[in-house]
């Protein structure tokens, strides 16, 4: 804690130190609660005395079987962090109606069974920067244009329009984040077509070829793991209901810098650079940089972990 009270603005922590000393004793249920983001997000929550519930594929609980999600909704959860679903805007493309099924009709049948079964159950809604496709200014705010360019982008914006809709119409006690490319201390999995540094971390500790598409000039906001988990926690403490908030660090770094600084830091690893093959080429979305402005108002939330930081720390903890 004496890290986090010396990289974190006094308020903020204050603001994120009582939220997660105000999860004793509630309960949670986490769909996707196996994967990357799922899985931290568990562990801080139970950590602070919380009883949470994952409802995950792996564990043979499907979000598009309505017997089983009834089942979880229905023990009345304080909040749902729904995680679940299908990623990547490629794969999308190249699964349209599984991407819409997962992605937004078991959003919406999820939405369905919380105001029949527990109505007082918050929502945190885990959507992603794709939703506004290819920026049109940077850095992207609130208010830009949605444009997705992939099916995963529209399904997700699909998803938050009809919470949205749930919240004017319904009064459903709904979140949307809309988060930039998360990475962190995670088990080596095979690479899905996403979550690239913890890729490259794991390809470079090999010391292997970390193969980037074009000259690498695309810059990213990278946030880290950890303060992704405390933006989850102050909106399930807060009254901030029918809100969108972008989510990410603020600040962006080239993906050839990213790579060079994974090999530095680990001393292993060499990069090769290659031409964009076509599918991935028609989901590139360009340079993507976070305003953050409106969650640093509105939730009290400050990133507390520098991509230096985050990638030091992902290395040392993996």
């Amino acid at each position: 804690h004496d890290l986090f009270i010396a990289a974190t603005p006094k308020t903020c922590y204050c603001k994120i130190y009582q939220a997660c000393m105000n999860l004793k004793g509630k309960k949670f249920l986490v769909t996707g609660g196996s994967g990357f983001i799922g899985s931290h997000l568990i562990e801080r929550l139970t950590e602070y005395g919380a009883y949470v519930e994952n409802f995950d594929l792996s564990q043979g609980r499907d979000i598009q079987d309505e017997k089983q999600l009834s089942q979880a909704i229905k023990k009345k959860s304080d909040a749902i962090f729904h995680l679940a679903g299908f990623s990547g805007s490629k794969e999308s493309n190249e699964n349209i109606e599984k991407s819409f099924k997962i992605n937004t009709l078991a959003t919406v049948n999820l939405i369905e069974h919380v105001l029949k079964y527990s109505p007082k159950t918050k929502i945190v809604l885990s959507s992603s920067r794709l939703e506004y496709g290819t920026p049109k200014y940077l850095p992207v705010d609130e208010k830009h244009p949605t444009n997705p360019i992939s099916a995963y982008g529209l399904s997700k914006l699909c998803a938050t329009q009809m919470v949205l809709i749930y919240y004017k119409t319904k009064s459903l006690n709904v979140t949307v984040f809309r988060t930039s490319n998360v990475y962190g201390s995670h088990p080596h999995a095979k690479f899905s077509g996403y979550n690239i540094v913890n890729h490259f971390i794991d390809l470079a500790k090999q010391n292997k070829t970390l193969t980037i598409f074009g000259e690498g000039d695309q810059k990213r906001d990278y946030l880290y793991i950890d303060d992704m988990i405390d933006a989850f926690i102050l909106s399930a403490d807060s009254k901030a209901n029918g809100k969108i908030y972008n989510l990410g660090l603020g600040s962006a770094i080239s993906l050839k810098e990213m790579a060079e600084l994974i090999i530095k830091t680990i001393g292993k690893g060499r990069i090769r650079y290659v031409r964009w093959p076509d599918n991935y080429k028609a989901v590139e979305t360009g340079d993507y940089v976070t305003d953050i402005s409106k969650i640093k108002r509105e939730l009290g939330f400050s990133p507390k972990i520098d991509f230096e930081t985050g990638i030091l720390r992902t290395i040392n903890n993996n």
